[in-house]
């Protein structure tokens, strides 16, 4: 371990990669999340229907490449695969701006499908890197990590429009230095991600390798990704994940329809900069080596849960009398008495709709430690997240009531807790190394502390040495060195 029980700062370590793949999350969709919450994409007031149709369609496309991303990931292997996705960000902000600048949306109508492919990209290689490569009592840091930097990139460019914006109280558009400087981050983002390496060129503290996976044929992936779908547990799970974003397109559209851009901003600044805290208190309980796995994930679910559902009930008490057809002429500023209870609202909805998130990953990685299945675990947790967010989407651009939009998401929600109390109960083991999943190497540290053998990560290695070429998540020609039982290099 590094100074004061960190890990150790080295480029080949996992908890680096983690957070090399957490910046450049915070580079694309931190920026994503912090522009539609400044309301109709940024933009001015009359633009929200043109951009909720843009991200139905970004979200459509993103179900089927998240869905069936690792097998572009296992190609093309982390850094390549970020890269690409990271800077189809860029392209969407652009739009964005072009469309502010002229009120043409071809361009943005075009953009729709080209971030859709590229967040599957970025958000598989993510989620792949935090769930597989940690140890299991490291799985809520890496959630934490991973959602804490994208929280970073919301914070930074939440920033930029707050101060652009301080003196401004009218409903207007956001400046072209907005944009400018987002695609500037989006792009120098994308370069980062070059940085990350496969897996197997990885190694922990102690000296193990990270994890290694056998070559597979581009036809005997796709059916691998195929069968993930008819996985019992995974299915089980789909109902927590379907709702995870719809907050971001909510929430947006109730802060563009009641506030102005000045108020809009000041409300994502803080709800992203409190998320952070927030997600270290979540991971102090999610890896609190005290606990077991099964009651860590409990206590945390129902810390996130409880407060969830309670702002969702609170919010379709709230808009119960709203009519979307009626355009507001007083929209609420940040010095106004009523925008107290409106800040509260939007802090509770926004900081443990985000948690979620960590649980998810959590509950993910805690059922499995296999690199192979993690893949498609977190493609279809992406997949069927964009698709909820598609469909909520295109229910927000025909002006569905927000008590009806609320109310939906709320029952989801509802049913995805059930879901993961469920698995949380009859399925979350304290440890997995015992299976002996494939491509899984077990820590140097845990073997020499239990009765499991050291043959497993030599097999596991072994196999990798021997490959030349191939379809691994590596992406990348394998190790070619001689290894000892323990999973050395030599």
């Amino acid at each position: 371990m590094g100074f004061l029980g960190l890990p150790q700062l080295r480029y080949h370590s996992p908890w680096v990669q983690n957070v090399i793949s957490g910046l450049c999350v915070g580079a694309s969709a931190g920026i994503y999340v912090a522009l539609n919450l400044l309301g109709a994409g940024g933009g001015r007031p009359d633009s929200a229907q043109v951009v909720q149709v843009v991200n139905a369609t970004l979200c459509s496309v993103w179900f089927f490449s998240s869905s069936f991303g690792g097998s572009i990931l296992n190609k093309l292997g982390p850094g390549l695969t970020m890269c690409i996705g990271v800077q189809t960000y860029a392209v969407y902000v652009g739009s964005l701006w072009y469309y502010d600048e002229t009120g043409k949306r071809d361009y943005p109508y075009a953009s729709g499908p080209i971030i859709g492919i590229g967040a599957g990209m970025v958000f598989i290689t993510a989620g792949y890197i935090s769930t597989a490569y940690p140890e299991e009592n490291e799985k809520g840091s890496y959630a934490t990590m991973l959602m804490n930097l994208q929280a970073l990139g919301s914070v930074v460019s939440g920033i930029i429009p707050v101060i652009i914006n301080r003196d401004t109280d009218t409903a207007t558009g956001v400046p072209r230095a907005v944009y400018i400087s987002f695609i500037v981050i989006m792009v120098l983002g994308g370069l980062l991600g070059l940085l990350l390496l496969s897996p197997h060129k990885l190694t922990r503290d102690d000296g193990s390798v990270v994890a290694v996976n056998p070559p597979r044929g581009a036809w005997e992936e796709f059916k691998s990704n195929l069968l993930i779908f008819t996985d019992p547990i995974l299915l089980v799970m789909v109902p927590a994940f379907f709702p995870a974003e719809c907050f971001l397109v909510y929430s947006g559209s109730v802060n563009a329809y009641l506030n102005n851009l000045r108020a809009r901003s000041l409300l994502s600044f803080i709800a992203v900069c409190l998320q952070i805290p927030a997600g270290w208190g979540l991971q102090w309980i999610l890896d609190r080596p005290y606990w077991g796995r099964r009651k860590r994930g409990l206590i945390g679910l129902t810390v996130v849960a409880g407060p969830m559902l309670a702002a969702w009930v609170w919010e379709m008490i709230r808009v119960r009398n709203y009519n979307r057809n009626v355009l507001v002429t007083d929209p609420t500023d940040w010095d106004e008495p009523r925008f107290g209870w409106i800040f509260v609202l939007f802090m509770m909805t926004w900081v443990f709709c985000q948690l979620w998130h960590n649980i998810v990953y959590y509950w993910i990685g805690a059922i499995t430690n296999s690199p192979q299945k993690l893949t498609h675990y977190v493609g279809v947790f992406r997949g069927v997240l964009g698709a909820g967010e598609a469909v909520c989407f295109g229910l927000d651009s025909i002006k569905i009531p927000y008590l009806g939009e609320a109310g939906g998401v709320l029952l989801f929600y509802t049913i995805g807790v059930a879901s993961f109390y469920y698995l949380g109960i009859y399925h979350i083991k304290d440890t997995n190394y015992a299976k002996r999943e494939e491509g899984v190497v077990v820590p140097n540290h845990i073997l020499e502390g239990t009765g499991l053998t050291e043959g497993q990560n030599l097999e596991e290695i072994t196999r990798a040495a021997s490959v030349t070429r191939g379809g691994s998540v590596t992406g990348e020609k394998a190790p070619n060195e001689k290894v000892t039982a323990n999973g050395d290099g030599v």
